[in-house]
């Protein structure tokens, strides 16, 4: 079962890997560490969604009809790959190794540098172990999630012969029947390999989650500036004890994390000039639409913080069309669950929510203290706040990013004291901390490259709010 299971595993990372390989073939930039990193979580999307397909035409869910397609698409693009003599297979860079070891480097330095990866390693590993120690443990990842996961595979179908209110195993728990459905499938396509629903091996998708994001943000930040600084990062992104619990439980935020890092990560990259980047751009945003209802409000204002970027730049005047649908063409794979969301009349969210369109100024008195409090990784959003101010007057790159960002957030605080459902009972402590984690991966980053842009500014003598500064970013 264990083998079949890292089966199960690899297959999306072997798709995903080619995707990124053909999408990246005139990006050398991009090293092996940094494409496997968002290989996984695509190629996953791409299986669930083609499963959720599978399920609307009634095909029955087994191993057979589920891995024929990615089979399929796999040698598909292993042949593209030939055919256009795209290289496939990179060599790992082998810079940290010939950093510690170094003699240019002082020992400290070099010491230092092991300790902190020994530290993320042990850390990861710890994750991976205590993940198999123990089956679904929390209510709400097994009642939303891996209930109607287990109904799903016992049934080998997406129980949609019922009443819509009754869709998708509703009666077999408490379950939110409009709940984007990508976790769920992610635990059937592991129990199928599997072969019988094991509540130990359905999780093994949660710490790979971790994993990738863990290995993408040493390697960009690696590279953006330093292995040291790289190296602290990680080990400040993995010492949240929310993070590792959601990385061992089966809750969909941390996924949606994962998807808003690599869909701003590669915007990033889009607004530096590679715009092979759209395309990932848009399908990692259609993964965080599958993934979890709230991503509507982050990947609708970085789709107009995409078209903003395109139509403001003189040098792509030419393009603008091409560059657009390398976007909306991806993005397009949700549209299939909004689509059938809206014939079946399912709502956005939980059904138990409701508005009562009041504000209430406690509520928001309640986040900023909860904040003030520094607890778990809400010391990173305030330490973020920090940089930003420090760094000066910030990039334009960096505002076109914080759009986004700063939508989804205000989505939050909007739902939070506008619906009386968390205004009388009280679950802002516990629903707050899931919402943050979502923005956590990414606002390490964030933090680390502001960070890098004070200690430039000090180390030239120049002041971050300087002419110079204001003018280059």
């Amino acid at each position: 079962m264990i083998m079949t299971t890292l089966i199960a595993i690899l297959l999306p990372l072997t798709l995903g890997f080619f995707v990124i390989a053909l999408v990246l073939k005139e990006e050398p930039e991009t090293g092996l560490l940094e494409r496997l990193a968002l290989a996984y979580p695509l190629g996953l999307c791409f299986v669930t969604m083609q499963m959720f397909l599978l399920g609307l035409l009634r095909i029955p869910l087994t191993v057979v009809t589920t891995t024929l397609p990615i089979a399929i698409e796999i040698l598909a693009l292993l042949f593209w790959a030939k055919r256009s003599g795209v290289r496939i297979a990179l060599k790992p860079s082998s810079g940290l190794l010939r950093e510690i070891t170094s003699s240019t480097h002082h020992w400290l330095y070099r010491t230092a540098l092991a300790v902190l990866m020994i530290w993320a390693g042990v850390k990861i590993g710890s994750v991976f172990l205590e993940t198999g120690l123990r089956p679904i443990f929390a209510w709400d990842a097994w009642a939303n999630w891996s209930a109607g996961a287990k109904a799903f595979y016992y049934s080998q179908s997406l129980l949609l012969d019922a009443p819509a209110a009754d869709f998708f195993g509703r009666g077999v728990v408490s379950r939110i029947t409009a709940y984007p459905l990508h976790n769920t499938l992610t635990q059937v396509w592991l129990a199928l390999w599997a072969g019988s629903f094991d509540e130990v091996l359905v999780k093994f998708s949660s710490p790979f989650y971790l994993l990738t994001a863990a290995l993408y943000l040493y390697a960009v930040i690696a590279r953006e500036t330093s292995r040291i600084m790289a190296a602290g990062m990680l080990v400040i992104f993995l010492g949240s004890p929310l993070l590792s619990y959601h990385a061992i439980e089966l809750y969909s935020d941390l996924p949606l994390g994962v998807f808003i890092l690599f869909a701003i990560g590669s915007f990033l990259r889009v607004l530096r000039g590679k715009n092979e980047y759209l395309l990932l751009t848009g399908l990692f945003s259609a993964g965080a639409l599958f993934t979890k209802d709230e991503a509507l409000f982050f990947a609708i204002p970085l789709l107009f913080a995409c078209i903003l970027h395109i139509g403001r730049m003189p040098a792509l005047a030419g393009t603008r069309k091409k560059l657009l649908l390398q976007l909306l063409i991806p993005l397009s794979l949700a549209i299939p669950w909004f689509l059938f969301k809206l014939t079946h009349k399912l709502t956005l969210g939980a059904e138990i929510i409701s508005f009562s369109f009041t504000f209430q100024p406690d509520v928001i008195l309640s986040i900023l203290t909860s904040f003030a409090q520094l607890d778990n990784f809400n010391v990173m959003v305030v330490f973020f706040g920090i940089f930003l101010i420090t760094a000066g007057k910030p990039k334009r790159e960096l505002v076109l990013i914080l759009i986004p960002i700063a939508c989804l957030a205000a989505f939050f605080v909007l739902v939070y004291s506008c619906t009386s459902f968390y205004y009388e009972t009280f679950m802002l402590g516990t629903v707050l901390n899931r919402n943050v984690l979502v923005f956590y991966p990414v606002l390490c980053l964030l933090s680390a490259l502001l960070i890098k842009r004070i200690l430039s500014a000090t180390e030239t003598g120049n002041p971050v709010h300087s002419n110079r500064n204001r003018k280059g970013g």
